[in-house]
């Protein structure tokens, strides 16, 4: 079976009206020329103002986190540059194939939604909805690790300042930023 006949077939099983019900609801925000609210069976697209350089620093910068700084000194200091390296290795592979898998789901069945939506209609709605809430509950934790982190590491040269103003300089960044969207990120 190639690839065309396995993707229709899987487009025919996954057209029922269930499968409907269960798609996301239409975005309704701001257009480029004012608010519009989209109707139903409306879509609008995705807009890409980011480049692949812009993309390619995110996920760099999401790579290297404040668990790179914090966590490997320690595991440098008791297992030694050998034990991090096969660790760095071992957690990559394990990445490369999740994102590969990932990336061949988003190509073969593009969806308007984060990657939850991949567990909505392979495994079942209830699953999507636990790893949507699990993923937004997650990053409530990471968040504030990540500008405690930043405080700690900089307290390492300013140990005169307290961390306090530290996580509130920048929580204050971050904010700014998103008020910017896209040109927050990028030079667009």
């Amino acid at each position: 079976m190639d690839l065309k006949s396995s993707h229709a077939a899987d487009e025919k099983h996954f057209s029922s009206d269930d499968e409907k019900a269960l798609a996301p609801p239409a975005y309704t925000g701001a257009s480029a020329g004012g608010h519009h609210e989209l109707g139903a069976g409306e879509t609008r697209e995705l807009s890409r103002a980011l480049k692949g350089r812009h993309m390619q620093m995110i996920a760099i910068g999401g790579s290297i986190g404040a668990g790179l700084f914090v966590g490997s000194g320690s595991a440098l200091y008791r297992g030694g540059p050998g034990s991090l390296l096969l660790g760095f290795i071992i957690i990559g592979a394990m990445l490369l194939f999740t994102v590969q898998a990932l990336g061949e789901l988003a190509v073969l069945f593009p969806v308007n939604g984060a990657f939850y939506m991949y567990a909505v209609r392979f495994i079942d709605p209830a699953w999507g909805f636990a790893m949507g809430w699990e993923y937004a509950l997650s990053w409530l934790v990471i968040l504030p690790f990540e500008i405690t982190a930043a405080g700690i590491t900089i307290e390492y040269w300013r140990d005169d300042i307290n961390i306090g103003v530290w996580i509130a300089v920048f929580l204050t960044l971050l904010v700014l930023v998103q008020f910017f969207a896209v040109r927050g990120y990028g030079e667009g």
